[in-house]
């Protein structure tokens, strides 16, 4: 019966340089007081989620797939710069440490075909709303007192830029030694905008 279900996400990937330029902010903040307070996410798994799906049915894929291929099909590709290091949900409360990102109008865009992607495919719509985010780490549950905040220096936008022109459809395995994503599919997005 677990075969016949898959954990899955639609998600952007980043390119060499973004990636890069995560995993030397991931260190960093590994190494300062505290570092090891969070479960820091392995330079593979970096990605940024825009729909989170859940367990979902081998069959349904399919139909999934080829409604948000059309929903996105219309949407253009974009530059997506990394910002600087938040902590989410507040420094009180600490559970994940997150990179911004900009610009969001054109993340917020693309989650939005997603979206209608999904429910056209029936699926029931999503009750969060998006929220733009590159996660770098979450704090471990019984360590959350001992996470230090993050000094200013981290606040700072990486001076790192990302094309985007495509997203995916992608399986998580979750096991104890970490989670795996695989691409299931890809839907490459319009033609970005001359000086977009």
């Amino acid at each position: 019966m677990a075969n016949d279900v898959l954990r899955s996400f639609f998600a952007i990937g980043l390119d060499e340089a973004a990636r890069r330029a995560a995993v030397l902010r991931i260190r960093a903040l590994g190494e300062c007081p505290g570092g090891d307070a969070v479960r820091w996410v392995a330079p593979e798994n970096l990605h940024v989620t825009l729909r989170f799906m859940g367990d979902v049915e081998r069959s349904a894929l399919p139909e999934l797939a080829e409604a948000v291929r059309r929903a996105t099909a219309s949407v253009p590709g974009f530059t997506l710069r990394l910002g600087g290091v938040r902590i989410f949900p507040s420094r009180r409360r600490p559970v994940a440490v997150t990179l911004d990102l900009e610009p969001e109008a054109p993340l917020r865009d693309l989650a939005g075909a997603i979206e209608r992607g999904v429910r056209a495919a029936g699926f029931a719509a999503e009750k969060r709303p998006f929220r733009s985010h590159l996660t770098l780490g979450r704090v471990r549950r019984g360590k959350r007192s001992a996470f230090p905040e993050p000094s200013e220096e981290f606040e700072a936008p990486l001076d790192v830029a990302c094309e985007i022109e495509r997203a995916g459809l992608f399986r998580s395995e979750l096991s104890p030694e970490g989670a795996r994503y695989t691409v299931l599919e890809e839907f490459p997005l319009a033609a970005s905008e001359p000086g977009g």
